[in-house]
């Protein structure tokens, strides 16, 4: 449950990247000589303003979002506009500097986003440890342990995938096909690269329920139901919670499993909540030959070095996910719903983490993870080159590069207010998910 405390912490969390964001901008500005208007953080009509060196300094009314103001340039976004009688053939003006310079300025923003997460996620680990891709012991009976793979031994790369981080390892699971062959590269504690492929193994045949279910704060969801054990209404069905089996609460897994491999063939009494009414229904354990799992386990390190270098690659590996999640909503394998969010799907994600936690130093713990892992998606967002974002600029001051003259500003017009338009959209369609995941609809 969502608590206040939860909700402050993850409007200031994104309020604060975003701020972090614009000031990347802004020092990049100011270091290279380029005339500033205003540094303004959030956004709509503003409370209190300063003004220092010819720069209005405000805080305004709708605690989201940052922006810089440049001395000829307009804003699409919050229809401001800049002073009429400057001087269009100032060099300080934003449009009359150099298109290199232009570039850093805005490339500073998502760059800033970037190099925050590599500094929160490299403190962070030298606090709590890290886990490395270093074969630790594996999972009994699994088919590294039938392996040549050994403790002690880095994995390189799953499946044609660069291996860095835990999050890594997480994507090759997520896309791996269950009937295709894992691909494993590693290097050997003497420095020697090998490459091995592991087939698909199964258990002998033993009595199951045959259900997948998912496990979120005591309650058990059942997700999938094998073939073979589903009844329809007369077992048990995906998206029944259930609760019990034969009065054995189903949080106490040695007693359930102890219970399922006596009755074979035996009518046990589950109890769920289906529809939100709680149901009971007779099911049968069945023998299932059960897939082995690959059983990769991996070591725990507190060493400076290894915190450090995963960062470094922690945040890298945060882009190649969103990649990857991105590769499957075009091809369909995953929804909108479940991979798009805003700034309330955000910051009710922030309040879920934070009221997870069970002690301080899981609250900050968690905070700082959900603020590496928001400055990268922040900066990662801002690099699409999509109107107005800096990628769109980016591109913009790319091809004028190449052609070596501006394009038309009729044409930059145009993209931006077209490009407002669909980004206004975007963002309130994105409202809509995140309000449609809040309310339940």
């Amino acid at each position: 449950m969502t608590t206040v405390f939860g909700v402050l912490a993850g409007v200031l969390i994104l309020g604060f990247i975003m701020v972090l964001h614009e000031l990347g901008h802004f020092l990049a500005a100011r270091a290279l000589g380029f005339k500033i208007e205003q540094f303004s953080i959030f956004m709509g009509p503003v409370l209190f303003e300063r003004v220092k060196n010819g720069i209005r300094y405000n805080i305004k009314a709708i605690p989201i979002g940052a922006s810089v103001s440049f001395a000829g340039e307009d804003s699409v976004i919050e229809g401001e506009t800049s002073d009429p009688e400057f001087d269009r053939e100032d060099p300080s003006l934003f449009m009359n500097k150099p298109r290199w310079q232009r570039a850093i300025v805005v490339a500073m923003g998502p760059l800033v986003n970037f190099l925050t997460a590599l500094i929160v996620f490299s403190i962070l680990f030298c606090f709590t440890g890290v886990v490395i891709p270093v074969v630790d012991q594996p999972v009994s009976g699994s088919m590294i342990e039938q392996s040549e793979i050994e403790p002690g031994d880095r994995i390189v790369a799953i499946n044609g995938s660069r291996i860095h981080t835990t999050l890594d390892i997480g994507i090759t699971y997520m896309v791996h096909d269950e009937d295709s062959p894992w691909t494993i590269t590693y290097k050997n504690p003497e420095g020697e690269l090998k490459t091995t492929v592991l087939e698909p193994q199964f258990d002998a045949p033993r009595p199951m329920l045959g259900i997948i279910y998912q496990e979120d704060r005591g309650t058990f969801t059942i997700v999938e139901v094998d073939s073979a054990a589903y009844r329809e209404e007369q077992g048990l069905m995906p998206g029944d919670q259930i609760i019990a089996l034969e009065g054995i609460p189903f949080e106490d897994h040695a007693r359930i499993q102890a219970l399922i491999a006596r009755s074979e063939g035996v009518k046990l009494t589950a109890e769920v909540i289906r529809d939100g009414k709680r149901t009971r229904l007779d099911v049968s354990p069945l023998l299932i030959s059960a897939r082995k799992p690959l059983g990769l386990t991996f070591t725990y390190s507190k060493r400076v070095g290894d915190a450090l270098s995963q960062g470094f690659h922690y945040p890298m590996a945060i882009i190649r996910s969103t990649f990857r999640a991105l590769g499957m909503l075009f091809t369909g394998k995953i929804g909108v719903k479940d991979s798009l969010a805003g700034p309330v799907g955000i910051v009710t994600v922030v309040a879920d983490t934070v009221a997870r936690g069970k002690t301080f130093f899981e609250v900050i713990t968690d905070v700082l993870t959900m603020f590496g892992i928001l400055s990268v998606a922040v900066g990662f967002t801002n690099m699409l080159p999509i109107p107005p974002l800096d990628g769109h600029h980016l591109l913009i001051l790319a091809v004028e590069g190449i052609r070596r003259k501006s394009l038309s500003e009729k044409f930059k017009q145009v993209t931006s207010i077209a490009g407002a338009v669909v980004f206004l959209a975007l963002g309130a369609f994105v409202l809509w998910l995140d309000l449609s995941r809040l309310l339940g609809w």
